[in-house]
């Protein structure tokens, strides 16, 4: 069955990242866009004004824009915090949100929580910049490590050339989850078995954020957190049987 995959990057990437995944899944008999979201790639939006709702609302314009429906919306990892608000703002054009080795915020509160120690990097980042944005390079060796644990030094090269500075609105951002579930859209987790980068506590980003999501189905990609790049074949056919899950 052909589906329509809407897919969301996630910080410092944009619509770019999703190239080699488009391909494998058109392969696949699908339709498949990508989104820049403001700040990131051609979306020149104002990094130090740019916020949660936008990201939400960049998606959903772009959704409405073209008249797509029955959409599969996909988020990467920060884009975690951006689908749900797009599922609940057009929910009867959403089919299933598939959070792909992401961010599942837990309900009623802040993705990132100011006082934890990963917050407090952040904020230690964006001090001193005028654009309120975040580069890769102030998040540390040891995020940096985790982030590309999986790729060869060519490939990481490239990819860590390719980021642009993150705005941090959104990343202090109130996730749209009650809403989200509310609409009773299904939900699905792709997760990566070989994702090292650091999140709070230690844990692993599967179970600790796919256990938030309510009776979810989920995929497994022997893969990093990069998985774009790194897996782009596996992934898409993961996530083409999730969308019929």
């Amino acid at each position: 069955m052909s589906e329509t995959f809407v897919l969301v990057h996630g910080a410092w990437h944009g619509a770019w990242c999703w190239a080699a995944v488009i391909n494998q899944l058109e392969m696949l008999g699908d339709r498949a866009y990508a989104v820049d979201l403001p700040g990131h790639g051609m979306n020149y939006a104002d990094r130090a004004k740019v916020t949660l709702d936008d990201y939400v609302k960049s998606v959903a314009d772009f959704i409405v824009a073209r008249d797509l429906n029955k959409v599969v919306l996909v988020g990467h990892s920060l884009g975690g915090l951006t689908i749900p608000g797009v599922a609940a703002k057009i929910p009867n054009r959403i089919k299933r949100v598939i959070w792909a080795t992401a961010i599942v915020a837990e309900e009623g509160k802040m993705a990132i929580d100011p006082d934890s120690p990963s917050a407090a990097g952040i904020l230690r980042a964006i001090a001193g910049r005028t654009d309120g944005s975040i580069p890769i390079d102030a998040m540390g060796e040891n995020f940096l490590k985790g982030l590309s644990n999986d790729m060869t030094e060519d490939v990481k090269r490239y990819v860590l050339s390719a980021l642009c500075p993150q705005p941090a609105g959104p990343m202090l951002g109130m996730p749209a989850m009650k809403e989200f579930f509310a609409t009773g859209i299904p939900s699905s987790y792709m997760a990566c078995s070989k994702d090292r980068t650091p999140i709070d506590g230690g844990a692993e980003w599967h179970p600790h954020f796919s256990s938030r999501l309510r009776n979810p189905t989920i995929e497994t990609v022997d893969c990093g957190h990069e998985f774009m790049f790194t897996a782009p074949e596996a992934s898409a056919r993961a996530l083409h049987k999730l969308a019929s899950s």
